[in-house]
């Protein structure tokens, strides 16, 4: 090893322990999933040919296409191209949720149906042929230090961007929870949250997120994946662990106005049973624009509230009420008792 390598070594593990000292609990990792990335595999080689958007090109997909080349008319990938409807490219994220070996088989109920156009059942037994027979195991083991890097860099980049920093300084509180993002480097559509209840998952902020083609930089299929996840999504979800107890704690009072939150910038009603999941969106991405502000300057925390203003109708008074809390109060708990208060008077108007 040279002495440059050798200290390039040495800056990567510095920045990593500062990284990781800053929390106390390591609470982002960026992982690639045996289980999601052979789904992604499936999907891709099923699919590929037929959609308008194609995997972002690199030296990754380039590999896949080889590798599975002759299985092309494999007997599932067949099966599924012949359903009458497709999955979404979140189908994925049922990997997580399946045994760790093979046969899979599900062991944990995901909140989301990700396989929505076969008996599950079905395409688990299609799922698993394919896997042994075109020996998808081979194939992602041989690639296991290219996740790696992937994967190491894209957390780099992270530690590099301080959003983790500026995430924990805007909510000056402790939390508990960890959020992990899971690869889907052949997904080019974009990402989605992973939810459930399953204690196996308790604390966990879990989303996958798709390897989105950046068209000014003219990728080929001789590119290496460059992984860097948005700055906005990472402190997205990252204040879904900071905010998490904010509807618990007052749950009762919060139902008595849950109508106004079903109600849209548009004037639109949603289905009641979202007023939770609307209401901890409309606080996560109003504190999301408040971050920005603070890291890149006002007029980006504008721009970003202001985008988040077409759907939720409270978005630009909630943005300026929470001046109160970053010039007065010492965390985001502190706040709360006036945080429910604001909101239980701006939907009696």
């Amino acid at each position: 090893m040279t002495i440059k390598s050798l200290l390039k070594c040495i800056l990567v593990l510095i920045i990593t322990i500062q990284a990781n000292g800053s929390y106390g609990q390591k609470i982002f990792s960026i992982k690639t999933d045996p289980r999601v990335e052979a789904l992604s595999i499936f999907y891709t080689l099923a699919t590929a040919d037929t959609l308008d958007t194609k995997p972002t090109p690199s030296t990754y997909y380039r590999d896949v296409k080889a590798y599975f080349k002759k299985y092309n008319d494999h007997p599932s990938l067949n099966w599924y191209r012949k359903l009458k409807n497709w999955d979404g490219p979140d189908m994925a994220s049922l990997g997580l949720f399946l045994s760790e070996e093979h046969p899979f088989k599900l062991l944990s109920k995901p909140e989301v149906n990700y396989v929505r156009n076969a008996p599950l059942d079905t395409f688990l037994f299609r799922f698993n042929t394919f896997y042994e027979d075109c020996q998808v195991s081979n194939f992602i083991k041989k690639h296991r230090l290219e996740y790696n890097r992937i994967n190491k860099k894209g957390e780099l980049y992270i530690q590099k961007s301080k959003i983790l920093n500026n995430v924990d300084s805007f909510y000056r509180t402790k939390r508990n929870g960890e959020y992990l993002i899971y690869t889907d480097i052949l997904c080019n559509h974009g990402s989605n949250a992973i939810s459930s209840n399953e204690k196996e998952f308790a604390g966990k902020i879990m989303a996958k997120a798709g390897y989105i083609e950046d068209k000014t930089k003219k990728l080929t299929n001789d590119s290496s994946v460059n992984f860097e996840p948005a700055l906005n999504v990472v402190a997205h979800e990252c204040s879904h662990i900071y905010l998490k107890n904010f509807i618990n704690n007052y749950h009762d009072r919060l139902f008595k106005i849950k109508d106004n939150f079903l109600t849209t910038a548009k004037g639109k009603k949603l289905p009641d049973e979202q007023w939770k999941n609307e209401l901890d969106e409309l606080l996560v991405r109003t504190c999301v624009a408040k971050i920005l502000a603070q890291k890149f300057g006002k007029e980006s925390g504008e721009a970003e509230i202001s985008n988040q203003a077409k759907h939720f109708k409270w978005a630009n008074d909630l943005y300026h009420f929470m001046d109160n809390y970053t010039s007065r109060y010492k965390s985001i708990e502190d706040f709360y008792p006036e945080l429910i208060s604001f909101l239980e008077t701006k939907t009696s108007i």
